[in-house]
């Protein structure tokens, strides 16, 4: 009775590890198709230097 408790045990760990990966990979998948603001025009620039912090916005 003790082995098939283990067994049970080796298969949620198992199935909770390839959620785990599943869910992962679908975000980094997600993300990673994103544009990404280098390489266009970014709508908000923000800036921090000594002097404090400054946010610049296109005029429209």
């Amino acid at each position: 009775m003790a082995d098939n408790t283990q067994s049970s045990n080796g298969f949620l760990y198992f199935l909770v590890g390839a959620l785990l990966v599943a869910v992962i990979g679908f975000g980094i998948w997600y993300f990673a198709g994103q544009p990404s603001a280098a390489g266009g025009d970014a709508d908000l620039s923000i800036s921090v230097s000594e002097d404090g912090m400054s946010v610049d916005t296109p005029d429209e």
